[in-house]
């Protein structure tokens, strides 16, 4: 299989982490592309120009990481990433909790690339309120997430992996002492430390 991505998404980390999680690295290429060049290669596999991708053997693409998570989670039965029974909605949940945040801050950040002039205040202030709620539910959901890592581990994650990395003036971890203690020790994860995310 391949996996299209680039470097900088979080999008394309959720993925990355989920193939060294399930221990599928040595089934899976990684092939790094630009998005915004639409190169030939992410087109084919995604017409929509988004990381990441991921080709299977049979030529077949799937995208949106949300669905490639869950593909690879489906190849291997141990670790489960998303249980089943009553627990793969507790899973799920937190998963779009985190998930969300991350919607919100990469909003907030493309707002942020744009010209001063043509910025949007009340569109990015909307956007970090939305964070902060985030955060806050976070904080008193980490301690419930357990020790066997499932999906919404890697979503947590990797949203608070993007605001330090792309928003580290919001300070999040000032109010939220639970859930940046919680993501120093998970950051240190061999997937977490093989997936730093770096600028284009």
């Amino acid at each position: 299989m391949q996996l299209i991505y680039a470097k900088p998404s979080p999008y394309s980390r959720k993925a990355r982490v989920t193939v060294l999680e399930k221990g599928l690295a040595d089934r899976v290429e990684e092939v790094v592309v630009s998005p915004l060049e639409d190169p030939a290669t992410l087109l084919d596999a995604n017409p929509l120009g988004k990381v990441p991708a991921l080709r299977l053997d049979d030529g077949r693409c799937l995208y949106d990481s949300w669905v490639i998570c869950e593909y690879l989670d489906s190849l291997a039965p141990t670790p489960r990433l998303i249980p089943d029974g009553a627990a793969r909605f507790d899973v799920l949940r937190r998963a779009a909790l985190a998930d969300g945040v991350l919607d919100a801050a990469v909003t907030a950040r493309m707002e942020l690339l744009r010209p001063e002039d043509m910025r949007w205040a009340p569109w990015t202030d909307r956007q970090q309120r939305a964070i902060q709620r985030g955060l806050a539910v976070m904080e008193q959901d980490v301690s419930a997430l357990g020790d066997e890592v499932t999906l919404a581990h890697i979503e947590f994650a990797v949203a608070l992996g993007y605001l330090d990395f792309r928003l580290p003036e919001l300070a999040w971890r000032n109010a939220h002492p639970a859930l940046a203690a919680w993501q120093d020790a998970f950051s240190q994860r061999p997937s977490m430390q093989a997936t730093v995310p770096q600028p284009s």
